[in-house]
């Protein structure tokens, strides 16, 4: 599933090439990507004409914000693509946004729960993200929770954007086991975890996301963060940082993967 980094990757290559375009025509090959609270034929009648001024990323959604004030969002979820510029159709493709020079960007996704919604000005989109909140921010979401660390950090609705990719590297990073009830941990491991956060998503972000799977820039081309994670899918491997061998476990429904020697 893309996760922050993915998302920011995606917006960073499109702004430049959106903005200022203005969308000449849309077309829906696949019903169900539109979202139940947007009517196809509303999405058409609210976008067509309307200039692109520029592309952003709220949490794990891309926003096109138009000319009219009005906005398109689309959330990838679990296998979604944005392409630009491909070459002919591919099985998945769902929609298709049409700009000038023959240009478009193609929506496509093999499981089919992402999709394309439109938006007033004024709708709130989603909480902020571990690129927003502060430190203080964080350690009051972590109070009175019994929940395991790993799980709170999949938590959405606390803060947008660490999957279970992420989840396992800032873990790894902060030498924090997965495990621990999220109320055990100390000020000093609290601040760990923040400031391990921070670090692995922007490194991600500059290496363009984790193309484990489905994952792809709108170019087609792969993010390359996998090559430089530390403990996800590194089960039997030895732990960089003390060499003892990484183990994977299930947390919270989730494959976990962690050093059992550093990570406590």
């Amino acid at each position: 599933m893309p996760e922050l980094p993915e998302v920011e990757t995606i917006v960073r290559f499109l702004n430049p090439v959106l903005s200022g375009r203005k969308i000449l025509d849309v077309e829906i090959f696949y019903p169900r990507v539109i979202h139940p609270l947007t009517v196809p034929e509303d999405l058409k009648r609210k976008i067509i004409g309307r200039k692109i001024q520029r592309v952003e990323r709220a949490g794990k959604n891309i926003v096109l914000n138009l000319s009219d004030g009005n906005r398109v969002l689309f959330h990838l979820m679990m296998t979604g693509k944005l392409f630009w510029n491909p070459k002919g159709k591919r099985k998945h493709d769902r929609l298709c946004l049409f700009f000038s020079g023959g240009e478009k960007l193609i929506f496509n996704d093999i499981r089919q729960f992402g999709f394309c919604r439109a938006l007033g000005s004024k709708e709130e989109i989603s909480s902020p993200d571990f690129l927003q909140i502060s430190l203080a921010d964080f350690r009051k979401k972590t109070e009175k929770t019994e929940r395991k660390v790993k799980t709170f950090l999949l938590d959405q609705k606390k803060a947008s954007g660490i999957g279970n990719i992420y989840a396992d590297e800032i873990l790894w990073e902060a030498s924090v086991d997965p495990r621990r009830p999220v109320k055990s941990l100390n000020v000093k491991e609290v601040k760990k975890i923040f400031l391990a956060a921070r670090k692995i998503l922007k490194l991600a972000i500059k290496k363009g996301g984790t193309s484990s799977r489905d994952y792809r820039k709108p170019d087609g081309s792969k993010g390359g963060y996998y090559e430089f994670r530390k403990a996800y899918q590194r089960t039997g491997e030895k732990c960089r940082r003390d060499g003892e061998f990484i183990k994977k476990i299930t947390v919270g429904g989730r494959s976990t993967h962690f050093c059992p020697r550093h990570q406590k």
